[in-house]
Order: structure tokens, then C-alpha cells, then sequence
């Protein structure tokens, strides 16, 4: 009825798969108490950035990824990119607010594809179980969404500044209902796991365990914090790192299988051939160094791209005084909430092609996709 299965092996899921949110959620507290707004965002886009590039690694530097996807990689950046700066030019609040969106989708999608993983690698699971993993997800991220206070304090405003005939009242009976709708899915996603086990599917308990420590690290975030800063720093900590391990094992796995002389009757067409040949040797020697030294040069190429001067992402260091309020201020936003905000749209808007990308490069149940895991 039980039956364990680790994404990488034991001991590195307990480091980046368990026990990586618990220690993000240190990292970020810590922050939120000794750094100053700008040096949260600095943090913010020195931990997010690298797990962008990893994208592009994984999705340009395999050629069987080139040869079925070629027309969506040349195509959606550059209209993902166009509709991006012009959001931020004309409605920047607005920007935020579907980047938000469209990063908590993303976020909870990458969460239920690894816990789809877990199942993978150790068949287990019934055949309606991925569907009741997604269901999940879609309750436990939604009901936090409506419910925790940091996020209640973007969206509750908003509403009672247009034009809906809305009253205070219906707020409360909403987050009840989101809290019913969810407790309720809870008992019925453990009779599904009841029948799976009296059916003879095994369950896999260490998905459980990655289930409960990602959604920790949420509900704990935006029930303790009230900067979406530090709030991302524990997110893309868990989300970033995470993402950063799980391509670098892919793309070593598709590596390897390159490399692999084709035996007798075997068709060699289905070990991938790399595009660029510095990507094999990435993962040849030294990877996780050249990886973290790629991120960087990265990063300082990010904050170019975006024109803000370097003193704006020093870590508080430079010329902090020297920087003025955030653009397009809200009313009643102070100055380093309105800062708090605008970095958080710096941060997020121009990545969107890591979402864009992330929305069909991964399919667990595509059989080209499992060679990788």
C-alpha cells in the first residue's frame, strides 16, 4: 500500500524537495527584519532571475525540444516581450496584477508536475489520481489567495474602488465559503487515496510530505508577512531552486543519453542531440559552478535590459536616499510600499517567457519527457 519514490534520490529530496521551504522561510523572515525595502529588492531579483535562465537552457538547448516546439520559441518571446513593455509603459498596476496571476498559476503548477513526478518514479497512484493532484493544488492555492491578508489587501481595495455594488459583509462570507469548499475537498481527496490504496495502487508518501511543506511555506509567508517582497524571497527561493535542480538533472539525463552509443537494433534517433556545444560540456565539468556563474552574468544582463541604474539593486548600499518614490504611486500607498510594489513589477513582468515556456516544455506524461526524469 506504501511505496517511497524520490525525485533525484533520499537525501537530496530532503534538502531540495522537504526541507528547502522551511529554510527559505527562515531566509525571508530574516530579510523582512534586518534588510531594508530596496535590499528586498535586490534579493528578490538576485534569486529569481537564475531559475529564468535555466529555462532558457532547458528549452533552447536541446534539439528535439527545437524540432517540436520551433515555431512557439521564435514567435511567443517576442510577443510575450512587446505586450510586456508596452503593459509597463501604459498600465503598470494592471501588469502586476495579471503577472501575479499568471506567476501563482505557474507556481502551483510547477508544485502538482513534481508531486506528479514523485508518482512517476515510484508508480504509484490510481488512474484519476493526477486529476485529483491538480484539484488540489487549485483549492489550497485559491483559498489562499482569497484568505491570507496579504493578498486580501491587493485585491480587497481594488474591488471597493470600482464601480460593483459591494458590501464589507460579503468578503467575510466569501472566505468562509473558500475555507468550507476547501476543508471539503480535503476529505475528499483522502477517500480518494483510501480507494486507490483498497484497489491496489500504492500511495507515495513522500509526495505528501513535498504537498505539506510547499503549501507551508505559502500559508505561512502571506499570513506573517505584508511585503509581496518578502513573501517572493521564500517563494522563489523554494520555486527557483527547485527548478533550477530538476532541469539540471533533466538536461544531464538527456546528456547522457546522447552520449550513449546506439546498441544493435537500437534507433539512436531517441537519445536528443544537444544544440550548442557548450551545453554539454556545462554538464560535463564544473556544472553546478558554470550554472550559478551563468545565472549571474544573467542577472547583470536583466537589470540592463530593464535601464535601472545598478545603485537601485545594490542591496541598499548605494545611494538608497537617492531614490525616489515609485512610479505611478496609488493613493494612500506609502513610499516604500509604493517601491515595494513597483520592484515587484520590475521583478516579475519581463520573465513572463519563463511562464510562457514553463506552460508546454514540461508534460510528465509525454514519453519524450520522462527520458529526462
Amino acid at each position: 500500500m506504501v511505496r517511497c519514490g524520490y525525485i533525484l534520490n533520499r537525501r537530496s529530496d530532503w534538502i531540495w524537495f522537504l526541507g528547502l521551504p522551511f529554510l527559505a522561510i527562515a531566509v525571508a523572515l530574516a530579510c523582512h527584519r534586518w534588510l531594508p525595502v530596496m535590499a528586498l529588492a535586490s534579493v528578490g531579483l538576485w534569486i529569481t532571475m537564475p531559475h529564468h535562465l535555466a529555462t532558457w537552457l532547458r528549452t533552447y538547448g536541446l534539439r528535439e525540444d527545437w524540432e517540436r516546439w520551433k515555431g512557439p520559441l521564435v514567435v511567443g518571446p517576442a510577443v510575450v516581450l512587446g505586450t510586456t513593455l508596452l503593459g509597463m509603459r501604459v498600465a503598470p498596476q494592471t501588469l502586476l496584477g495579471l503577472t501575479l496571476l499568471w506567476d501563482h498559476q505557474h507556481s502551483l503548477m510547477q508544485q502538482h508536475g513534481l508531486a506528479r513526478i514523485y508518482d512517476f518514479k515510484a508508480r504509484t497512484g490510481g488512474p484519476t489520481t493526477g486529476r485529483f493532484d491538480l484539484l488540489l493544488n487549485w483549492f489550497l492555492y485559491v483559498n489562499m489567495l482569497i484568505t491570507a491578508p496579504l493578498f486580501v489587501r491587493l485585491w480587497g481595495p481594488w474591488l471597493f474602488e470600482s464601480s460593483l455594488p459591494l458590501k464589507a459583509e460579503w468578503f467575510v462570507w466569501a472566505q468562509s465559503l473558500s475555507w468550507a469548499a476547501t476543508a471539503a475537498f480535503l476529505v475528499a481527496y483522502a477517500v480518494h487515496a483510501i480507494r486507490c490504496a483498497r484497489a491496489g495502487h500504492a500511495l507515495n508518501p513522500v509526495k505528501y510530505q513535498f504537498i505539506g511543506s510547499s503549501y507551508f511555506l505559502w500559508y505561512f509567508t502571506s499570513w506573517h508577512t505584508d511585503s509581496l517582497l518578502v513573501f517572493g524571497i521564500a517563494h522563489r527561493l523554494m520555486h527557483g531552486v527547485q527548478y533550477i535542480v530538476i532541469v539540471n538533472s533533466y538536461l544531464g539525463r538527456k546528456l547522457e543519453n546522447a552520449e550513449r552509443p546506439a546498441f544493435a537494433g537500437e534507433n539512436s534517433a531517441r537519445a536528443p542531440a544537444v544544440t550548442l556545444a557548450s551545453i554539454g560540456q556545462l554538464f560535463k565539468s564544473h556544472r553546478v559552478l558554470t550554472f550559478i556563474g551563468l545565472g549571474l552574468i544573467y542577472v547583470l544582463l536583466y537589470q540592463l535590459l530593464v535601464l535601472r541604474p545598478f545603485d537601485e539593486f545594490g542591496f541598499g548600499v548605494v545611494n538608497f536616499m537617492g531614490v525616489g518614490p515609485a512610479p505611478h504611486p496609488m493613493p494612500d500607498v506609502t513610499r516604500a510600499r509604493g517601491y515595494d510594489l513597483f520592484a515587484a513589477t520590475m521583478i516579475q513582468a519581463l520573465p513572463v517567457t519563463h511562464y510562457y515556456f514553463d506552460s508546454f516544455i514540461w508534460k510528465v506524461s509525454d514519453a519524450r519527457v520522462q527520458q529526462g526524469l
